[in-house]
């Protein structure tokens, strides 16, 4: 039963929204001297009540949705607008500046008395990739000289064909 007021009263909303711009329409008629009652006759009956009832509702679930994606355009908008303001940018320096350099000066410290203390850590550590180094590049030179070889094996060995 509690469903049933939940979506009636969904329902009565997209009627009150469905009624507001058909009162907007209404308006707009009267001001053009044309007479609304005219173009769209109520009689009063139930199925007609029902009928506009029903057009009204779904007029303002189609607004209701409009009005939404207006907004979210607009939303999306400002939002772009702001990211990309120069006071923004401002405020976000300011706090690189206030918290970001401090840490990283104290770290960069940290690790430079922590090297000259125990300078034997970054030896190894700078030999092994020294050493690292040169077997990549020994590796490359024997892949090209390998490649090469097969380059010359394929000429020599059309040579000789012939």
């Amino acid at each position: 039963m509690t469903t049933f007021f939940v979506a009636q009263a969904g329902r009565l909303r997209d009627v009150v929204v469905g009624a507001v711009f058909t009162a907007e329409d209404a308006a707009e008629l009267l001001a053009g001297s044309v007479r609304f009652s005219a173009t769209r006759p109520f009689t009063g009956t139930s199925a007609t009540v029902q009928r506009r009832m029903a057009e009204m509702a779904e007029r303002g679930a189609r607004e209701r949705v409009k009005a939404r994606r207006r907004a979210a355009a607009g939303l999306d908008a400002a939002i772009a607008a702001i990211a990309t303001s120069p006071i923004i940018d401002k405020v976000v320096d300011a706090q690189i500046d206030r918290i970001l350099r401090p840490l990283i000066s104290g770290v960069l410290d940290d690790v430079l008395t922590m090297l000259e203390k125990e300078p034997d850590r970054i030896q190894a550590l700078v030999r092994g990739q020294r050493d690292t180094m040169v077997d990549e590049l020994v590796g490359r030179i024997r892949s090209g000289a390998a490649a090469g070889d097969d380059a010359v094996d394929r000429v020599t060995g059309k040579m000789l064909r012939r």
